[in-house]
C-alpha cells in the first residue's frame, strides 16, 4: 500500500469534462465539509471491487458530512464515451456524483499515477490523505471518522469493515497493459508500433509479460489481430493466478481458449469461458470488456492461449490476481 500525508496542500479544484448524478461540484463551495475523492475507471477490475465499499461509504456517511465524488480517468480512448460510462453507472448502481476526467486534468493535478486512488480532503481544504494501490479499509475508513470527528461530528460513527472487505479489494494483484508504451511484450522481436508484424512463438515464458504468434499489430495501449483465422495467438503465464481480460471486436466472434495446448478442464473455466459439445473452450468478444477467463489452482503454472478465430480483436490489459490474499498480504492489512 502507498499512501502520503498532506500538511497544507490546498486541494485543487475539480475541471472535468463532464458530470454525472449531479451538477458540477466545487472544492471552494464545499469547504468546511470532508471531501473523499475516488479516482477509478471502469475498466480496471481493482476499481470495481473497491467500489463496492466507496458505494457503502455514500451510503454510510453523506449524512455525517462526507461528500463522496468519483473522478473516471478513462485508460482508453473508448472509455470516454458517455453512454458507455452511463451504461456501467447503472450497471453496478452508482448515485454518488461522477466527473469525467477524460484528458487526466484532475488525476495530473492531484499526482495520481495509478488507479483505483482515494484522496482525502479535510474541511479545511487541504489534502490530508493520498491512498494508491494496495488499500487498507478500515485504515482509511479511521481517517474518514477521524475527519468527522475533527469537523465536529460527535454522534454514533459506523462499524469499521472487516477484513473481507480488505480481501475483496487486494485480490488484484496485477495488471500487464499489451501496448507499445508499456514494455510488456516477451518476444524477441519486440514491438514494431502501429505495423503489423509477425511474431514467432518462444515456447519460453516468464510472469509479467505476453507473448505473440502470428500477425499482430502494436498499438499504443493495445494489441491488435492482423492475421488469418486460427493462426496467430497470444499466451499469458499464470502460477496460480486467476486472469481476466480486457478485449474487444469489431463484431462479435469468438476467441478460443486453451490451457497448456488443450481445452480448458472445467475447474479452470471462469465465468465467462464456455465449452461445446466437442469440449473446445471459447469466450464470446464484442464492444471491449473485462471477462473473467482462467480460474487458477493453488501454485501450479499454466501457459494459457488466446487463439482468435478472425482478424480484428485487440487486447487491451491482462489482470491477474489470487482468490485469497497471501500470508504477507494478510499481515500487511492487519497493520494498518
Amino acid at each position: 500500500m502507498f499512501h502520503q500525508t498532506y500538511q497544507a496542500i490546498r486541494a485543487p479544484e475539480l475541471y472535468g469534462d463532464q458530470w454525472f448524478n449531479s451538477a458540477p461540484l466545487s472544492i471552494r463551495a464545499a469547504e468546511g465539509q470532508n471531501i473523499l475523492l475516488f479516482f477509478w475507471n471502469y475498466t480496471s477490475p481493482a476499481s470495481l471491487h473497491m467500489l463496492t465499499t466507496i458505494k457503502e461509504w455514500f451510503v454510510d456517511y453523506t449524512d455525517l458530512g462526507l461528500i463522496c465524488i468519483g473522478v473516471h480517468t478513462p485508460e482508453f480512448p473508448f472509455a470516454k464515451q458517455q453512454r458507455k460510462v452511463e451504461e456501467i453507472l447503472r450497471k453496478h448502481n452508482i448515485q454518488f456524483p461522477i466527473v469525467a476526467d477524460n484528458e487526466r486534468l484532475i488525476a495530473e493535478a492531484y499526482r495520481i499515477t495509478e488507479f483505483p486512488a482515494v484522496v482525502l480532503i479535510g474541511g479545511n481544504g487541504n489534502i490530508y490523505d493520498v491512498v494508491t494501490h494496495m488499500f487498507s479499509i478500515s485504515r482509511l475508513e479511521r481517517s474518514i471518522q477521524y475527519l468527522l470527528r475533527q469537523s465536529g461530528f460527535f454522534g454514533e460513527l459506523p462499524m469499521l469493515r472487516s477484513i473481507e472487505a480488505e480481501q475483496s479489494v487486494l485480490r488484484h494483484a496485477s495488471e500487464l497493459t499489451t501496448g507499445y508504451m508499456h514494455g510488456s511484450l516477451g518476444n524477441s522481436e519486440g514491438y514494431s508500433p502501429e505495423l503489423p508484424a509477425e511474431y514467432r512463438d518462444p515456447r519460453i515464458y516468464i510472469e509479467g509479460k505476453f507473448y505473440a504468434h502470428g500477425i499482430w499489430r502494436a498499438e499504443r495501449n493495445a494489441f491488435h489481430y492482423a492475421g488469418e483465422p486460427n493462426e496467430g495467438y497470444l499466451i499469458c503465464y499464470s502460477d496460480g493466478e486467476n486472469i481476466d481480460a480486457l478485449i474487444g471486436s469489431e463484431q462479435r466472434t469468438v476467441v478460443g481458449i486453451h490451457v497448456d495446448d488443450a481445452s480448458m478442464l472445467l475447474e479452470q473455466m471462469n465465468a465467462d469461458v464456455t465449452r461445446d459439445a466437442k469440449g473446445n473452450t471459447s469466450i464470446l468478444v464484442g464492444e471491449p470488456q473485462i471477462l473473467s477467463i482462467f480460474r487458477g489452482v493453488q501454485q501450479e503454472q499454466h501457459a494459457v492461449k488466446f487463439i482468435p478465430l478472425q482478424p480484428g480483436i485487440t487486447f487491451y490489459k491482462f489482470s491477474f490476481y489470487k482468490e485469497h490474499l497471501s500470508s504477507d498480504e494478510s499481515q500487511l492489512i492487519r497493520n494498518n
